[in-house]
């Protein structure tokens, strides 16, 4: 029963949420309330189809009993997990289907944080080859022609801004570009989208990690928007984005996602979320990352009275 309703769960979310999430306006006023969503219902599903795993060799009672003693301080009577080494056919479908999908998940990871490692080491030999720090900015100017402004994460990275960008931009849309890629480094943004780029290469018939993962860009885009809005007016932001998507558009940074939209939200300025909407959404977002664990430990909630005897 609790097997197929997790199933159903999962599928649900799989399936059925990426399209009202990505097509929901809500989620441009609030952008990063947006990526804990997206990121949460990813999680969750991820967590089912661990638990799913789980209950091909350890049987419901055990999962539940030891969640509901994990959150008690009555310590464990007696409690041990019970795990059965027969064999069937469904388990051993279930075992292999596991495997299939762990060995897929850890290639695709090897090789997109193998590529995001070569993309940072290529463009941190560029910077020290061809840039310069500059103390009172504190960041590394590339000398190059083009338009352009990006961050490189890391220990020994930072914000890049080009010679052609230097030239083109106002001091107040530099520093609203500057803002913007700290805001990216901050939010350490090249974790949440590499991650969500391993699931979505490694199971690309999965709607909610391919359409997540291209929201997510969006998303943390208008983040660091909103991050650079703050510290200048919204107009001037909208202007340096425009600035550097001119023609020759760039490659890497600032102004290469979402630029239209990007531009029409901050000069259009709408209203943020009601603090109603937020809190409901943030249930939401709750109810994502715990239902799998709630509903698993529901027979052990039942006999609740037993572990504390």
């Amino acid at each position: 029963m609790i097997f197929g309703v997790l199933a159903v769960y999962a599928a649900l979310l799989a399936y059925g949420l990426p399209r009202p999430l990505h097509g929901a306006s809500w989620t441009s006023r609030a952008p990063r309330l947006a990526v804990v969503m997206w990121l949460a219902a990813m999680i969750s599903v991820v967590s089912v189809a661990v638990l799913v795993a789980t209950l091909l060799f350890v049987p419901l009672h055990a999962i539940g009993d030891t969640l509901v003693l994990l959150v008690q301080w009555c310590g464990w009577p007696g409690h041990s997990l019970t795990i059965s080494m027969r064999w069937t056919i469904p388990r051993v479908a279930g075992v292999v289907v596991s495997a299939a999908a762990v060995l897929r998940l850890l290639h695709v990871a090897v090789a997109v944080a193998g590529a995001g490692r070569r993309s940072r080491v290529r463009h941190r030999h560029d910077v020290r080859l061809l840039g310069r720090f500059h103390p009172a900015l504190r960041i590394y100017i590339l000398d190059h022609a083009g338009r352009s402004a990006f961050c490189l994460p890391g220990r020994s990275g930072g914000v890049v801004v080009t010679e052609g960008a230097l030239r083109a931009l106002p001091p107040a849309e530099l520093d609203a570009v500057i803002a913007h890629e700290r805001a990216h480094l901050a939010g350490r943004h090249h974790l949440i989208l590499t991650a969500t780029a391993v699931l979505a290469r490694a199971f690309p018939a999965v709607p909610l990690f391919g359409t997540g993962h291209e929201e997510l860009r969006r998303l943390v885009e208008l983040t660091a928007d909103d991050s650079a809005a703050r510290r200048s007016a919204p107009h001037v932001v909208a202007e340096a984005v425009l600035r550097l998507a001119a023609p020759p558009a760039p490659v890497l940074g600032m102004a290469n996602t979402a630029v239209r939209q990007r531009v029409l939200r901050l000069l259009t300025a709408d209203p943020p979320l009601p603090r109603a909407a937020v809190a409901a959404r943030g249930l939401i977002v709750v109810l994502l990352l715990f239902l799998p664990l709630v509903v698993t430990a529901v027979p052990a909630l039942s006999d609740l009275g037993y572990h504390c005897s």
